[in-house]
């Protein structure tokens, strides 16, 4: 029987520990070179104490009993030493692996994934989360071990001096560990609340700093701190609940102790005045029962934090298994792709939401195709469908007559490029931010893209051009020259298939023509799928395709759409009237 009752995590953890073998293995050999020499130092004291009390010894034999003494704890010291640095890296390399399996997993999702699971909760797993596991799981794991071999190596000492004592102590230590065993379960149920609560925690942060510009906007602040301080809360007394039971197996191991030690002194303290049993005994029992305390209170210790580290274990190791996604996994590469795309009766959900119903439409190459419709109608799900974001409930999305679904991943998005109304830049330069889908751009190519986005309208106004840090998510830019970065990172990517998700949204009209006529006037065949609210963009467009409750209800031109005066001709009087209340 194991003292740790989650073994299916300790099996979880088994492989990466295989991985680093070899440094355990000599760990190992280290640790029980030290437990051996911890028993020595025990037994030493019996012939030594019995032979001063014998009779009168020599200098050289005192001498040599201090450098036999001296020797033992030098080269114990060594031990450990290296001990500590071979097991302590082995382990930084075991939750290196960990912590790298946990972040290309999370990389073969796609966003639905992340948008049921919030963004400061895997923070937490895979930061927080390994590094309980190594300081408390696997940490633990070799100090468990090296005390549970010391503490048998004494009871042998101890077995050896006397058996019947031996067998008593023997006895309690059983007796304890199935003690232990029943705490360490609910260790760990406390430990895992402690984590889910520090994921609430992180994420309430994580929401202040997202949208204080909300929070201060709407006088939302005092609400925000009693939310944040009734979270704060709620983790420290599951803290607290964690101290207590966390700290109980070492103190039951010393009140064990104590009741041994008081026990043992009575049945040997008698012993000796009967003349059963030597001082050298006596004085060498007790040393081994003093050596014993130490391990044992070690033992409750590591018990108690394998038991946290699991609990936060179970968590990482939960994302790692979470199956990942299965669009994108088809192994045909695109070549030469000729930007046709084509949905074949597409009908999508959100759970039991219907957003996208029996929708079929084409684009062929060149083309400047618009979808328009209401706020809600389904425009944003079609274009994360293109990308495959998401797999359609139904029907197909072909590119170059081929089902996304079989198509690789890399190569689908080598073939579509995506700009979003909401435009997301890393903190770093403009040139890094337009370069990450073409490390490789030359100066020519990087040209280009800035004049067909219009990004050169505003960059010499930065006083470090191309090399202007943009901060965290952009926030030095504007929207509209947000946009127009990202509108330049896709020509950048020369993608024969380009999706404008509302990606002009944050332009005036004027600018938004300019920049779409720069598309479509480029030498490189592009076909252009655009979504939008704003009318002006459909007015520009090839064909414009309306969307009404996830439904196809009319496609055309815009200037055939206006005089059918259905659903298009209802959102031109709309946009138009909005447009003269303005003026």
């Amino acid at each position: 029987m194991t003292l740790l009752p989650n073994v299916s995590g300790l099996r979880r953890l088994a492989p990466y520990l295989y991985q680093a073998r070899h440094a355990y293995i000599l760990a190992f050999i280290l640790l029980f070179l030290g437990s051996v020499l911890t028993a020595a130092k025990a037994w030493m004291i019996q012939p030594a104490v019995d032979k001063f009390i014998e009779g009168p010894v020599s200098s050289s034999f005192l001498f040599v009993i201090c450098a036999i003494v001296a020797i033992v704890f030098i080269v114990h010291a060594i031990i450990d030493w290296l001990y500590l640095v071979i097991s302590k890296s082995a382990n930084v390399r075991v939750t290196r692996n960990i912590r790298q399996d946990l972040f290309n997993n999370l990389m073969q999702h796609n966003p639905g994934f992340f948008a049921r699971h919030p963004s400061s909760d895997l923070m937490t797993r895979v930061i927080n989360d390994v590094s309980v596991l190594e300081v408390c799981a696997i940490g633990s794991l070799l100090g468990l071990l090296r005390n549970t071999i010391t503490l048998l190596m004494l009871l042998g000492v101890m077995l050896y001096q006397n058996l019947t004592l031996g067998l008593i102590c023997g006895a309690i230590i059983i007796v304890s560990g199935v003690v232990l065993r029943q705490i360490a379960k609910y260790i760990i149920e406390v430990s895992r609340r402690i984590q889910n609560k520090l994921s609430v925690v992180a994420n309430r942060l994580s929401e202040m700093i997202g949208g204080m510009e909300l929070i201060i906007g709407f006088g939302l602040a005092d609400m925000w701190e009693k939310r944040f301080a009734r979270d704060n809360q709620q983790y420290s007394e599951a803290q607290i609940e964690g101290v207590k039971i966390g700290t109980a197996p070492a103190m039951i191991i010393q009140l064990v102790a104590g009741v041994t030690l008081a026990v043992v002194l009575l049945i040997m303290g008698n012993a000796l005045i009967q003349g059963e049993m030597t001082g050298g005994q006596l004085l060498s029992f007790l040393a081994v029962m003093f050596l014993m305390q130490n391990p044992a209170k070690r033992i409750g210790d590591c018990i108690a934090t394998i038991s946290q580290g699991l609990a936060a274990g179970e968590r990482a190791f939960e994302m790692i298994d979470v199956q990942t996604r299965e669009e994108g996994t088809g192994h045909h590469v695109l070549t030469n792709c000729t930007g046709k795309l084509e949905f074949r009766q597409v009908s999508f959900s959100y759970g039991e939401d219907l957003v996208v119903q029996d929708l079929s439409f084409q684009v062929e190459l060149r083309e400047l195709v618009v979808m328009v419709g209401r706020s809600g109608a389904g425009k944003s799900s079609v274009a994360k469908l293109i990308q495959h974001f998401y797999d359609p409930d139904c029907g197909q999305i072909l590119v170059d007559d081929i089902d996304i679904r079989d198509i690789e991943a890399q190569s689908l998005y080598r073939a579509v490029s995506y700009v979003s109304q909401d435009v997301f830049l890393f903190n770093d330069t403009i040139e890094f931010n337009l370069k990450i889908g073409k490390p490789d751009a030359n100066a020519e190519e990087l040209a280009e893209a800035l004049e067909v986005a219009c990004v050169n309208d505003f960059l010499y106004l930065l006083p470090d051009g191309l090399q202007t840090v943009v901060g965290e998510r952009g926030v030095r830019l504007s929207g509209g020259q947000r946009q127009r970065v990202a509108i330049a990172r896709a020509v950048l990517n020369n993608a024969p298939i380009m999706v404008l998700d509302e990606a002009t949204s944050a332009v005036d009209m004027d600018l938004e023509r300019r920049i779409l006529d720069n598309l479509m006037s480029m030498d490189r065949a592009c076909t252009i799928f655009g979504i939008t609210h704003r009318l002006s963009m459909a007015e520009m467009a090839d064909r414009v395709l309306v969307l009404l409750d996830g439904k196809l209800v009319e496609e055309g031109s815009s200037t055939e759409l206006s005089r059918a005066n259905g659903e298009f001709a209802q959102l031109k009087r709309a946009a138009d009237a909005t447009l003269f209340s303005v003026y």
